[in-house]
């Protein structure tokens, strides 16, 4: 067979994969903290690792293009929502995540409090503090800090039953632990707006990132770049298409035609 024949194949494979970053991408356009994933091209000449010259003209040409994705560093707007348990992390900044899983990382500040009033992800993961397990909260008005102090102003767990004779819980509980990454191809994207680290913990640093109190990061896809992007993938999907038609049905076609004669 051709060898064109593959080389197209592996352009289309690509262009796919892209397309599904891409849709990916727009499927998350309201998930808070959501990071878009950039799709590129590689060009892989197969015949460059061959030990000697190409024995045949076809291996010569033989070429596959790949499509690979990056991490889009860029921080999301911040949107207020004036709620207490809402965090958005300014800066190269992740909170860290207990799941069965793992250790994950994350950077959707929407937290919640469960049933034992642990401190969890939307999903109902616990967050980890700097103590490095997870953060339980008592009764009271909870106050997130720049620099992620987690304080409670409220009554002891114990309330007495008369109100002149409740004593005031004030103070800090712990702090979110918030790790940093300085290359973040490390990270690999999971559901729920979590990432793991491929290597396991060794790339995670100390973050100087801030927290702003009462805000969410949105996702940072720009929908009017993502749909350019599509339209542009769409057309050279039809374009290698058309180079695919041409292959099998005129030049091979003209090809055995005269061979026959």
């Amino acid at each position: 067979m051709n060898s064109g024949l593959y080389t197209a194949y592996s352009g289309l494979r690509a262009r796919s994969d892209a397309l599904d970053i891409l849709a990916n991408n727009l499927a998350n356009l309201n998930t808070t903290g959501f990071k878009e994933e950039k799709a590129f091209f590689t060009l892989l000449d197969q015949s460059l690792n061959a030990p000697g010259p190409p024995e045949t003209i076809g291996t010569a040409i033989n070429r596959s293009v790949l499509a690979h994705k990056a991490l889009n560093p860029a921080e999301g707007s911040l949107s207020f929502t004036n709620r207490d348990l809402d965090v958005a992390v300014v800066g190269n900044g992740f909170l860290v995540v207990e799941t069965p899983q793992g250790i994950r990382y994350t950077r959707n500040g929407n937290l919640q409090l469960n049933a034992q009033a642990i401190l969890t992800t939307s999903e109902g993961f616990p967050i980890l503090g700097q103590s490095g397990h997870p953060i339980q909260l008592g009764p009271g008005k909870i106050h997130i800090s720049e620099d992620g102090q987690i304080s409670v102003e409220g009554t002891p767990l114990n309330q007495p039953k008369k109100e002149e004779d409740v004593a005031p819980n004030k103070g800090p509980v712990d702090s979110l632990k918030i790790v940093a990454f300085d290359d973040l191809s490390v990270l690999e994207r999971e559901g729920s707006s979590l990432f793991r680290s491929r290597d396991g913990r060794q790339s995670e640093k100390s973050s100087t990132a801030a927290l702003r109190s009462g805000y969410l990061e949105e996702s940072n896809v720009n929908p009017i770049s993502s749909i350019v992007q599509m339209v542009e993938i769409l057309r050279h999907f039809e374009a290698i298409q058309k180079s695919v038609n041409l292959l099998m049905n005129d030049i091979n076609s003209k090809a055995i035609e005269k061979l026959g004669r």
